[in-house]
């Protein structure tokens, strides 16, 4: 099934240089960016910044076709803020929050069993004291009780933020050639998911997915691909799918972006299925992957470079995706992507 592919982090980037926004205390920026320094710690050093969202988010209006109108597309954002996080009031959150084809924006803000959050009759997103993200939709909500393939727009709910992409956060990284291991890890967990089948339910396009994506992108200025990118994607739950395995190389062209999307089969990842409710974490070295991703784009057209010294991770977003009427409730915590180099 093709699903919509609301923002583009190319576009993202490109939209954060016309709205630098000169507010971040020093201080606190630089601890939210996780300074790639000379210092080679344990395990790799980490590329995401505030993986645990204490700076909160910078929301991107509601569009129902983000693709189409560029205005609303451009529009100004408006912060997210936990007060249990005074600290960081005035800093700059590095997680944009996109809400592509909602009925609805997030606002206001409150207490939600421990957590401080914020909610619509149509979605919710909660941060926890430890750690957890929660991410919540009424499908029948959003959709009004009917199928709709055909939208412009599909209702999603993503956290995104640029890594190496220019932009307010972007960041000096190593590039692939200098990396030995790209080490992923996700704990996930279903809490509630009801596919609120009705009358026109068809699966193999309705449904409700959580990915994870990585733009590996050519920002050589030097070369002749510059900007090219390919989608690099990690699929934690498909309501269709208890667990998905393939051996073989899987891409599709994403409608909105036109690029290509490289599909790291999740059993590489994790042996257990998503659909049990328990937590199950993903982790392991996604490099071998993002190689093969530059390897098969460039053979289909989708980039001209094949030189590993061209290409960074470029930025990464996750969230639900929604073609169906679902009613659902996700989690997830510990996100982090490390890379370790040689030198």
């Amino acid at each position: 099934m093709k699903m919509s592919k609301w923002a583009t982090l190319a576009l993202v980037a490109a939209v954060l240089l016309l709205i630098q926004w000169k507010g971040a205390h020093p201080a606190f920026a630089e601890r939210l960016m996780n300074v790639w320094s000379h210092k080679k710690p344990l395990g790799g050093r980490e590329l995401i910044a505030d993986p645990d969202f204490k700076a909160g988010f910078l929301a991107i209006r509601a569009c129902r076709n983000p693709d189409g109108d560029f205005l609303c597309a451009k529009a100004s954002r408006y912060q997210l803020k936990s007060p249990d996080r005074p600290d960081m009031a005035d800093v700059k959150p590095v997680w944009e929050l996109a809400q592509w084809g909602s009925r609805s924006n997030l606002g206001g803000g409150g207490r939600f069993d421990g957590g401080y959050g914020w909610s619509t009759p149509d979605k919710r997103l909660v941060v926890y004291p430890d750690g957890r993200v929660e991410l919540a939709v009424s499908g029948d909500s959003e959709l009004g009780g009917k199928y709709n393939s055909n939208r412009a727009a599909l209702p999603n709910l993503i956290l995104q933020q640029t890594i190496a992409a220019p932009g307010t956060y972007g960041r000096h990284i190593p590039s692939l050639d200098r990396m030995q291991r790209l080490t992923f890890n996700l704990d996930f967990r279903r809490v509630y998911d009801d596919p609120n089948k009705k009358p026109g339910y068809d699966t193999s396009r309705h449904a409700i997915i959580f990915p994870v994506n990585f733009t590996i992108q050519n920002l050589n200025r030097r070369s002749p691909g510059y900007g090219e990118y390919v989608w690099l994607q990690i699929s934690t739950y498909d309501d269709r799918y208890a667990l998905q395995t393939s051996e073989r190389d899987r891409t599709q062209i994403d409608l909105g972006t036109k690029r290509l999307i490289y599909f790291i089969p999740p059993s590489k990842l994790s042996n257990r299925s998503t659909h049990l409710g328990e937590w199950v974490q993903f982790h392991g070295d996604i490099l071998p992957y993002a190689r093969r991703a530059i390897e098969i784009a460039s053979k289909k057209g989708f980039l001209r470079s094949v030189r590993l010294s061209d290409y960074k991770v470029g930025g990464v977003n996750i969230g639900y995706e929604l073609t169906g009427l679902n009613i659902s409730t996700f989690q997830f915590r510990r996100l982090s992507l490390k890379a370790s180099t040689d030198d």
